[in-house]
């Protein structure tokens, strides 16, 4: 066991004790904590590496994902960490969205990057507000990876928040570039941050949004000198009807995918699955920076809006290979299987892996793959 490993099981296990803090000074800790961990933890390579069953591979795109299972964008905001998760047994690998330009990310009340798990409710708030080095940076350090055979790297990028929207799509199609360019083998389009002004849940089927996908889909995805899948993902608030809209709009313009979803906004809808122990930090954090919700309180609107979007896909692409990534509260096995069972392939967990990595450290695809085979 590495010493990332022990930190991570006693963090955990102290959790709880962090919840009796006054909710500002839990919040400073943990924030601090948080950052501290993601320092280093793109460092700690297993000493053993982990190979999945083929049998429980899936291929997409022409991709070999080694299992059906890998990390979300926000894990890896400096493109790091690939040999990691590669030498863990993960299907595959993403680095966090990045920007056109140098985000430094959101501070409130002395708090970089504010952020805070609870967890006796398996789930957990941030409000980092897309902290990143940049498209080019981050593209040029994953062109030095070294790959895993089964564990594609992906990409996920946004527009620019903070600039006038006709530039910022200039400098988005210049970053999807240069991820061509380095090799990467998919790239994920961020438009579900929520902690973002530019970002918005709920109804975002817009003329920025259409602008967005109309440029991309000329000067990217039909100019492509590779087979490079790009995905779209939205957020796991987005309304089950506009679903098979935006499917159709992909669909229409040859993107190759969608996720659903990321982190939520509906606090109010989901503070009755918040554990009672945890509600006084739930009810602080969410007033005092809002940010995303993530975790286990989002599994069963994941699944819906991606059961969703794959029965649209049935009809509006019968002939096009268009694939549904689902992410928002997946942990289990159970997860993935029904997630298999409902025709999605792909999935990503954030707040499922952690916890993870706090019981069985880097095991921890290992274990969810012997609970994969004792369900099937």
């Amino acid at each position: 066991m590495t010493p990332l490993e022990t930190i991570a099981r006693f963090e955990y296990r102290l959790r709880g004790l962090v919840m009796m803090l006054p909710s500002p000074a839990a919040v400073k800790l943990f924030s601090a904590g948080r950052t501290t961990f993601a320092k280093r933890f793109p460092r700690d390579i297993p000493k053993e590496s982990y190979t999945p069953p083929p049998e429980l591979g899936v291929t997409a795109w022409g991709l070999h994902f080694q299992l059906p299972l890998w990390n979300a964008a926000g894990m890896f905001k400096k493109g790091e960490g690939y040999n990691v998760v590669s030498a863990q047994g993960a299907g595959g690998y993403v680095a966090g969205t990045t920007t056109s330009r140098v985000r430094a990310g959101n501070v409130r009340n002395g708090v970089t990057w504010p952020s805070i798990p609870y967890p006796h409710s398996h789930a957990g708030s941030n409000w980092m507000g897309l902290p990143n080095e940049g498209h080019t940076v981050v593209a040029s350090r994953i062109n030095l990876v070294n790959r895993v055979a089964g564990c594609p790297v992906g990409a996920s990028v946004s527009a620019e928040p903070a600039i006038e929207d006709t530039q910022a799509l200039f400098e988005l199609i210049e970053g999807m570039n240069r991820y061509e360019d380095s090799g990467v083998d998919y790239v994920e389009l961020n438009e579900s941050c929520p902690n973002v002004p530019a970002h918005r849940a709920g109804s975002i089927l817009d003329e920025s949004l259409i602008r967005r996908l109309d440029a991309i889909a000329v000067q990217v995805l039909a100019k492509r000198s590779r087979r490079m899948p790009v995905v779209v993902k939205f957020s796991t608030d987005t309304n089950l009807e506009q679903v098979p809209e935006l499917v159709h709009a992909l669909v229409e313009r040859g993107f190759d995918g969608i996720i659903l979803g990321n982190t939520s906004t509906r606090y109010d809808a989901h503070r009755p699955m918040i554990d009672t122990r945890d509600r006084a930090m739930y009810d602080y954090f969410t007033t005092t920076y809002g940010g995303g919700l993530s975790g286990s309180i989002l599994r069963a609107d994941s699944l819906a809006s991606s059961k969703v979007a794959v029965d649209a896909a049935r009809v509006l692409a019968p002939s096009q290979e268009f694939h549904v990534i689902r992410c928002g509260g997946v942990s289990t096995a159970e997860d993935i299987e029904a997630s298999r069972s409902a025709g999605i392939l792909l999935n990503q967990w954030y707040v499922g892996y952690f916890e993870a990595f706090s019981r069985h450290g880097h095991r921890l695809y290992e274990d969810v793959v012997s609970r994969m085979r004792a369900i099937r």
